[in-house]
């Protein structure tokens, strides 16, 4: 049974940045795996709680957390209950608390019994692309993992109009699983055409020099898999597996259930080879 600390990390606008930390139980020189969710995505999202169960016991340390701005809250850390938070968060935020987590961790490594030279970082969807821009730019990063990453940050809004989103100031994000209507603010579309070439997923990819590992599922209806295509052609070390009969979130829901899905199960084993190669 892996050691699960809570941790504060200080982030951005004095906030504070809600993390797990799974330990395993060897207590030294470790690789520790910081994971991004994505959008509309959270800590305690469907199977994200248990990458640690099959991390830990192969003496891979796990870190887990929640975006500050993704509209849960510590109290109800599986409902979103802030979408005032929601509505006001950007690709900058982002960024900036996960460049946060990844040089805490190094700065902590030692306290933890993880080796800062080894970080591993993943992430899903939006957070596959957080963590290729990211790794393109902070040296404490020895490896990435993006599980079916968007190749640019503008395709999630493709379909939105954004005179309109302009004009009344929010665009209203439907939550297919809550039937929540998430608004978020313009000032995201702002910020992010002002780093529009500073925030290029792809040619971040271009860019890394070190190990990427891009998984999709080719079922994903949400960011179909030439979004990981692209990001492939970008980076040419990079290992691309398509996993067949697999969905956006490799086939499992939130809650997640006792028992995980093959594909689940396939996505974890991919990623832990990949770590520990």
């Amino acid at each position: 049974m892996a050691e699960k600390i809570s941790l504060s990390i200080p982030g951005a606008d004095n906030q504070q940045i809600h993390a797990h930390l799974f330990l395993p139980a060897k207590e030294i020189d470790v690789p520790v795996f910081v994971f991004c969710h994505g959008f509309k995505g959270f800590r305690e999202w469907g199977f994200f709680p248990r990458i640690a169960d099959y991390f830990c016991p192969e003496n891979v340390a796990v870190l887990t957390f929640n975006h500050t701005w993704n509209g849960v809250d510590e109290s109800n850390p599986e409902e979103f209950v802030r979408l005032d938070l929601f509505g006001q968060n950007t690709v900058s935020r982002e960024l900036s608390e996960t460049k946060s987590v990844v040089d805490w961790v190094h700065s902590n490594a030692e306290n933890f019994g993880l080796n800062a030279e080894q970080i591993i970082l993943g992430g899903h969807s939006r957070g596959g692309a957080n963590a290729i821009v990211a790794a393109s730019t902070n040296k404490n990063i020895s490896k990435v993992v993006a599980w079916a990453p968007i190749a640019h940050y503008a395709s999630m809004f493709a379909s939105a109009d954004l005179k309109k989103w302009e004009k009344e100031g929010s665009l209203i994000i439907p939550n297919a699983r809550t039937g929540q209507p998430m608004p978020l603010n313009y000032a995201y579309w702002q910020d992010l055409m002002k780093h529009e070439e500073k925030y290029n997923v792809m040619e971040a990819a271009g860019d890394l020099q070190i190990p990427l590992l891009l998984l999709h599922g080719l079922d994903d209806k949400s960011v179909p898999s030439v979004h990981s295509d692209k990001l492939y052609d970008e980076c040419w070390h990079a290992l691309l597996v398509k996993m067949e009969n697999a969905d956006h979130t490799f086939n499992t829901p939130h809650p997640a259930p006792e028992n995980l899905c093959s594909q689940t199960v396939e996505l974890l084993t991919n990623t832990l080879d990949f770590i520990l190669d």
